[in-house]
């Protein structure tokens, strides 16, 4: 599912919008308004300037996959890797394999450098709000509930490893005490 266009304020026109913004009005108020008129005049407000402000940016719409760090050169460097490497798979000849290995360690490193740049930009302004996301980053992950358990791959194989381990099946009984028939025993009498 493709993410909604969103406005894009950094490209936002100011001088449009501050022409526009003289000439806005708001609605009259009420002289004694209840709660929900003045909900409802704030709404009806806010919405018109939301609207004003969103008609004069462009939208935007993020790729699902798209990260805060991309730029244009890491998709330039990206296509030079790729056309690199449908080559070498052409014509595996030791110059197109050099020049694969060269195209993908500029490709990497230029992003682990986008990372590393955008990670301390993120930090420089981070915010008291900010700083719990800062460090969900920063701690990554956190580790699987249930570890990988020896002998089981899939769902049910854990389950049945599970409750072997938590719900033992029981002993068998002892088994029943009864008289053999021996030769030399005497013979129970009342």
């Amino acid at each position: 599912m493709l993410p909604h266009p969103t406005p894009h304020w950094a490209l936002l026109d100011l001088s449009a919008v501050g022409k526009a913004l003289e000439s806005f009005t708001t609605l009259p108020c009420l002289p004694r308004p209840t709660p929900n008129s003045l909900s409802r005049w704030f709404d009806i407000s806010t919405t018109r300037l939301t609207s004003l402000l969103t008609s004069h940016a462009p939208s935007k719409r993020p790729c699902p996959r798209s990260k805060p760090w991309w730029s244009p050169r890491l998709s330039s460097l990206r296509r030079e890797y790729h056309k690199f490497a449908r080559i070498s798979r052409r014509d595996p000849s030791p110059l197109n394999w050099s020049n694969v290995k060269s195209s993908r360690r500029t490709y990497f490193k230029a992003i682990a450098s986008a990372k590393k740049t955008h990670w301390s930009d993120f930090l420089s302004s981070a915010t008291p709000r900010s700083l719990w996301t800062a460090q969900r980053f920063a701690f990554g992950r956190p580790p699987q509930r249930f570890r990988d358990l020896p002998g089981a791959s899939d769902p049910a194989a854990i389950a049945e490893t599970l409750l072997d381990h938590f719900f033992p099946s029981k002993p068998p009984p002892p088994p029943l005490l009864r008289l053999t028939r021996y030769e030399d025993y005497t013979p129970l009498t009342s």
